[in-house]
C-alpha cells in the first residue's frame, strides 16, 4: 500500500503525525479515541470538517471585505439556530426580523444561511438567475438534479421551457384542456379504484403522482401516449426517484455519491422509456410537419407541450433532436407532478382538517354544478373554491424558501446595502410574505379562505409569492391549479377522504422546522352512494 503514495505525501504525513503527538493534548485525543464509539467518531469527524468549512468560508469574506448582514445571536455548538426553528420556527423567525430586520444570517449544520423578507426577499424573487440561482442552489445542491439530467436538459428547462409554457399553457387554454384532464382523472380512478367501494391508501404521495401523473400526460404529451402506462408510470415515479434519495445525498460527502448513484436511481430505466415511447412520437410528428410544409400547408398538430419542444427553434435556427426533446420530457414531469402532487395534498388535507370548509365548499359545487359536467362557466362561478385554493397555497409554503445561490465571485449586494459572499444560500421566508409579514399564523383554526377576496389563486402580488415573482414567476401555474381544481371537485363529488386512523388531519408538517412537507399518514378513500 505504501508503494501507492508518493514518498512527498509519506514524509508530510509523517511530520503532521509527529507534530501531533508531540503536542500536550495527544494523550487526551488518544484516550477519547479508544473509548469512543464507531458513531461518535463520525459525529465528531463530520462536526469538525463543517466546522472548518464553515470557518475558512468566514474568514474568506471577511478578507473581501463584504457588508455582512447581522448574524443572529445565541446559535448553539455544532446546532446553530436548528432547535429554535424545530421548536417555534415560526415565532423564531418573526423575533429574528424584529431584532435585526429584513436581512440577517443563520446558522445551521449544513453552513451560514442568509434570511430575507420584506422588500428584501422580494428582491431575491426577482434576482437575475446571474447573480442568486435556483438551478445551482436547488436543483444541484439539493436535489442533485445534474446526476439524471445533463447540461442540453438544464439548457431546456430554463431556456426553452418557460417561453414554451406561456404559448402552449396560458390561462386562455385552460378550457381546452379541460376534457384531457378529466379523462386522465377518470383513468387514474379506474386503475386505482376499480369497482371496489373502498381504496385503502398507504403512501398518499405516491398515489398522487400517480394521479397527477395521469391527469398531466394527454394535455402535456398529446393523444398518442395518453393511455401509455409505462410513460404515465415513469411520468410519475421519476419524481419520487429523485426526491426520496436527497436525504442520502445531503448526508454523505460528495465524493462518495459516484458509487451509490446507480443503486439509488433508475436514470436509465426513465430514459429508456422516454427513448422507445415518446421518441417515435416526435419522429412522427416532425414527418408529418416536413410533409405539410412540402405541401405549403399548415400540419394542424394539436398544441401541447411536447409539440411545443418539437417545434422549438434555436437561435441559429436549428432544433433539438428527437432524443433530446424525449429525454427533456423528464424535466417537465418533475415540473409537473412535484409541485402539483405537493399542493393537491396539501388542499385534500385542509379539507379533512376543516369539515366546514370542505362543507361549503361541497355546497358550492352542488349549487353551480349540480350533476351536470364541470364547464368553464361553472368553475369562474365558484368563487369559494379560488379562495380556498389561494388560501391553501398560502398556508402551505416553506417558511424559508427557494434556496438560491450566490453566484458571483464578488457576492451579491442588496439594494439595503447588505452584501453576501460567492456561495452563499439566500432563503426567502415565503411564508412571512404570504401571511402579511406574520409567519405565526399557523393553527388549523387560521385558515381563513375569505382573506383571499376576489384574487385568483393564479395572481401573484406582495402578500402571494408562492408561484414566485418578477420574470421568475412560474409559467405552468394556470395549468396546476386547473388539475388542483378539478381534481377538488371530482373527489369531492364522488368520494369521502379521511385519515385511516381517526385523527385529525395534520396539512401542513414541517421538515426541520422550515421545510413545508406532506403527511404520509395512510388515507381511506370511501366511493360515495348515489342517491
Amino acid at each position: 500500500m505504501d508503494s501507492l503514495i508518493p514518498t512527498t505525501a509519506r514524509v508530510s504525513i509523517q511530520k503532521a503525525i509527529d507534530i501531533i503527538q508531540n503536542t500536550s493534548a495527544y494523550p487526551l485525543l488518544h484516550n477519547f479515541y479508544k473509548r469512543s464509539s464507531r458513531n461518535e467518531l463520525l459525529f465528531v469527524g463530520g462536526a469538525t470538517f463543517l466546522t472548518l468549512y464553515n470557518l475558512i468560508s468566514y474568514l474568506k469574506s471577511k478578507r473581501q471585505k463584504l457588508n455582512l448582514p447581522p448574524r443572529v445571536a445565541y446559535g448553539l455548538p455544532l446546532l446553530g439556530h436548528l432547535p429554535y426553528l424545530l421548536y417555534d420556527g415560526s415565532r423564531f423567525l418573526d423575533w429574528c426580523v424584529d431584532k435585526y430586520g429584513d436581512v440577517f444570517d443563520l446558522s445551521l449544520p449544513g453552513g451560514v444561511i442568509t434570511v430575507t423578507s420584506g422588500r428584501s426577499a422580494e428582491e431575491a424573487l426577482k434576482a437575475s438567475a446571474e447573480d442568486l440561482s435556483l438551478e445551482h442552489g436547488v436543483l444541484q445542491d439539493v436535489l442533485f438534479m445534474h446526476y439524471v439530467f445533463d447540461p442540453m436538459t438544464f439548457e431546456v428547462a430554463f431556456q426553452v421551457n418557460p417561453s414554451v409554457a406561456k404559448d402552449v399553457v396560458p390561462a386562455s387554454m385552460m378550457p381546452k384542456y379541460t376534457a384531457g384532464i378529466l379523462r386522465g382523472l377518470d383513468r387514474a380512478l379506474e386503475e386505482r379504484m376499480g369497482d371496489k367501494d373502498r381504496l385503502v391508501i398507504d403512501k398518499p404521495s405516491q398515489f398522487l403522482q400517480s394521479f397527477v401523473g395521469y391527469m398531466s400526460v394527454p394535455t402535456l404529451l398529446g393523444e398518442e401516449l395518453e393511455s401509455n402506462r409505462q410513460v404515465i408510470q415513469s411520468f410519475a415515479e421519476f419524481t419520487g426517484d429523485v426526491t426520496s434519495n436527497v436525504g442520502i445525498f445531503l448526508t454523505l460527502p460528495t465524493c462518495l455519491h459516484r458509487f451509490i448513484l446507480p443503486y439509488l436511481q433508475r436514470v436509465h430505466h426513465h430514459r429508456q422509456v422516454m427513448r422507445e415511447h415518446v421518441m417515435p412520437v416526435v419522429s412522427a410528428r416532425r414527418q408529418k410537419m416536413r410533409e405539410a410544409e412540402a405541401r405549403g400547408e399548415p400540419h394542424h398538430l394539436p398544441k401541447n407541450f411536447l409539440q411545443g419542444l418539437t417545434e422549438y427553434k434555436k437561435p441559429d435556427g436549428s432544433q433539438y433532436e428527437d432524443e433530446e426533446v424525449a429525454r427533456s420530457v423528464l424535466m417537465i414531469a418533475f415540473a409537473a407532478v412535484h409541485t402539483t402532487s405537493m399542493n393537491l395534498s396539501f388542499c385534500l388535507h385542509w379539507l379533512m382538517a376543516r369539515p366546514d370548509l370542505k362543507a361549503t365548499l361541497e355546497k358550492e359545487i352542488n349549487q353551480v354544478l349540480g350533476d351536470g359536467p364541470i364547464t368553464d362557466e361553472g368553475l369562474k362561478q365558484m368563487v369559494f373554491l379560488d379562495q380556498f385554493v389561494r388560501e391553501s397555497l398560502s398556508q402551505s409554503v416553506d417558511k424559508l424558501a427557494n434556496g438560491k445561490k450566490v453566484l458571483p465571485e464578488q457576492g451579491y449586494t442588496f439594494a439595503n446595502g447588505y452584501q453576501v459572499p460567492q456561495n452563499r444560500i439566500v432563503q426567502s421566508m415565503n411564508r412571512r410574505l404570504n401571511m402579511g409579514l406574520n409567519a405565526n399564523r399557523e393553527q388549523v383554526q387560521d385558515m381563513d379562505p375569505s382573506a383571499s377576496g376576489t384574487k385568483l389563486p393564479t395572481n401573484p402580488s406582495r402578500e402571494f409569492v408562492t408561484f414566485g415573482l418578477g420574470r421568475h414567476l412560474c409559467p405552468g401555474r394556470f395549468f396546476a391549479v386547473h388539475e388542483i381544481k378539478l381534481s377538488l371537485i371530482t373527489f369531492l363529488r364522488n368520494f369521502d377522504i379521511s385519515p385511516l386512523s381517526g385523527k385529525p388531519a395534520q396539512p401542513v408538517q414541517y421538515l426541520m422546522g422550515y421545510i413545508a412537507t406532506n403527511s404520509e399518514e395512510p388515507l381511506v378513500l370511501t366511493r360515495k352512494k348515489r342517491v
